[in-house]
């Protein structure tokens, strides 16, 4: 065999070992690639929209007839307004349109604390909604329930002095994973309200995601999760919750039952509330909480 035929034999099989080797290289790194999802699988995205997103408070209000149309035996109901907040504060920022038109006034929030205590409104938990259907608790005159949604720090500093003044109470839902980060209530303060017996504190998810048609999976973490997480961190127990955007679905509003909650609000309008949609109770806007609206019984709700 000449020199070239030998030096052309080896060329070949250098090729073919470069071949094999790259086969088996690659081979390699597939089979870690699949290990590694087999051993960390993607979680499945879900919709998280930030607080400040314009589509805040643009709630789904048109959750299955299915769920709207159930109704129970008892079919026990009372007219109780539960009033909705998000900010208590002077905005800043004049161009802030999302924050102000979520926002009220403090001297304004204290007329309404003033209206209601002066037309003999007695100010229950969300809590108390299941004790109030089976009797436990009984309304002497007119009931009111306040509740602040998502836990901005203003509740701490502008709504908490004012319900200590009045002796109101109010439901906060908090979001877990913001408690601490710049602009929302603190462990340390929440643990101070709960300790009040003025503050009830629910729950808001962890991450304030969208829960309608989203994987189970996602789902049951954000709810469950969230009561769990503030049980231990508070020591107390979570009972009630509020769906972020006011958006559910059967799955979620079956999660939530699950997850042992007694009670949860949506953002669906109206004042009576009863064993049927004790799992979306309905909410008014603050903005409906007008002195005129309050002495007269939230008439405007009928």
């Amino acid at each position: 065999m000449s020199k070239d035929s030998r030096n052309k034999k080896k060329q070949l099989e250098y090729l073919f070992l470069g071949i094999v080797l790259g086969i088996l290289m690659a081979v390699d790194v597939f089979g870690i690639i699949f290990l590694y999802k087999k051993n960390h699988p993607v979680k499945q995205e879900s919709k998280q929209i930030n607080l400040e997103d314009p589509y805040y408070e643009e709630a789904d209000l048109n959750p299955p007839a299915s769920i709207l149309n159930k109704k129970s035996e008892k079919n026990i109901s009372f007219r109780i307004p539960i009033i909705m907040y998000h900010y208590v504060e002077y905005v800043k920022d004049q161009g802030d349109t999302i924050r102000k038109s979520l926002n009220i006034q403090p001297h304004n929030f204290e007329m309404q604390l003033k209206t209601l205590k002066a037309n003999n409104y007695e100010t229950f938990f969300v809590k108390d909604v299941p004790d109030i259907l089976d009797g436990n608790i009984m309304i002497a005159s007119r009931g009111a329930i306040l509740t602040f949604d998502d836990g901005y720090d203003d509740f701490y500093y502008n709504v908490f002095p004012l319900l200590k003044k009045y002796y109101a109470r109010a439901t906060l839902y908090v979001v877990n994973n913001y408690i601490g980060k710049k602009g929302f209530v603190t462990e340390k303060q929440l643990k101070e309200m709960a300790d009040s017996d003025l503050v009830e504190i629910g729950s808001h998810t962890l991450d304030h995601y969208y829960l309608k048609d989203v994987a189970r999976t996602v789902a049951r973490t954000e709810i469950e999760e969230s009561k769990k997480r503030l049980e231990k961190m508070l020591g107390i127990q979570i009972r009630t919750f509020a769906y972020p955007y006011g958006a559910f679905d059967e799955q979620a509003l079956e999660l939530v039952k699950e997850a042992s909650f007694s009670a949860a609000v949506s953002v669906l309008p109206g004042v009576n509330q009863s064993e049927d949609n004790l799992f979306f109770l309905n909410r008014v806007r603050s903005g409906y909480a007008s002195t005129w609206n309050i002495a007269n019984g939230f008439d405007v709700f009928k």
